[in-house]
């Protein structure tokens, strides 16, 4: 159930709504922020309008849940991958709206990755968090994730996401570790990418391991493992001779992982936009 996206970590991408404002340094080269530009869908900045997408496209989850549930599986969503599903500008009728489409869909675990987690918290505040909705920040470096974990942690969820793509510094998962669920990481791609220091990915993986969180290792980006730039595809996503590839798995209420590496966690051995989207 690939054939949505092109995202490796889920199995379908959706978009209720397009445009968004930067306001942190992950932003600086934002893929989505091109793209519609190149392609006149909405403007990225404070107070420009966004843009909601065709009720064809609000149909194509529920069709994602049908076949998943006939086929006794979950799929993963990510959305929306050309908004924030938090950003202040949204009408707050459309995320209801959004909210809604999630609790009728119960075979799809669905990612919201924000950058306004106080949003998120406050939306939440009189309302439950369904099961299959796994709200998440984006932390490129330490001071984002300080600044934004507290949030996320005071919304009550069954999994918790921290993005570290594009990773721009450092992290130090240890006040948080233990209320997270999953970790994603990952260098930046196009043609401004910043490299990204291995040492971060390997420190990610050291403390992944040790408290038990899955952790996924997407891409290194346009910069390779040796901070050269050759191109995301060369650069692949191999971190010492491996990938990292593991995930959570909810089933019956409870939420396990599924582990790409036999190697997962041995501490030891460490050496240290949706393709169906319709233009109304």
């Amino acid at each position: 159930m690939a054939e949505q996206t092109k995202i490796e970590w889920v199995d379908h991408t959706f978009n209720p709504w397009i445009g968004c404002t930067k306001v942190s340094p992950a932003c600086d080269n934002c893929y989505a922020a091109a793209m519609s530009h190149r392609r006149r869908w909405a403007r990225f900045q404070a107070r420009a309008p966004r843009r909601r997408t065709s009720a064809g496209n609000w149909l194509l989850p529920l069709r994602w849940n049908r076949k998943a549930e006939a086929a006794g599986i979950r799929a993963k969503v990510f959305g929306p991958s050309l908004a924030d599903p938090f950003d202040a500008e949204v009408s707050p009728d459309w995320r209801e709206d959004y909210l809604r489409l999630i609790e009728a869909t119960p075979s799809l675990d669905w990612i919201l990755l924000t950058k306004r987690p106080l949003v998120a918290r406050k939306f939440f505040a009189d309302r439950k968090v369904p099961d299959n909705l796994w709200p998440g920040i984006t932390a490129e470096n330490q001071a984002m994730l300080d600044l934004r974990a507290p949030h996320l942690l005071a919304t009550d969820a069954k999994v918790r996401v921290v993005s570290a793509e594009p990773l721009l510094g450092p992290l130090d998962l240890s006040r948080w570790s233990g209320d997270l669920g999953w970790v994603i990481a990952g260098g930046e791609s196009g043609p401004r990418a910043r490299p990204s220091d291995p040492d971060w990915f390997r420190s990610l993986r050291g403390q992944c391991a040790a408290a038990g969180i899955p952790l996924f290792f997407k891409q290194w980006g346009e910069h390779g493992q040796d901070r050269i730039k050759v191109g995301r595809r060369k650069a692949g996503a191999m971190l010492d001779g491996r990938e990292h590839r593991d995930a959570p798995v909810q089933s019956a209420g409870i939420t396990s992982f599924e582990n790409s590496s036999t190697e997962r966690f041995d501490s030891s051995k460490d050496k240290s936009p949706n393709a169906s989207l319709q233009r109304q």
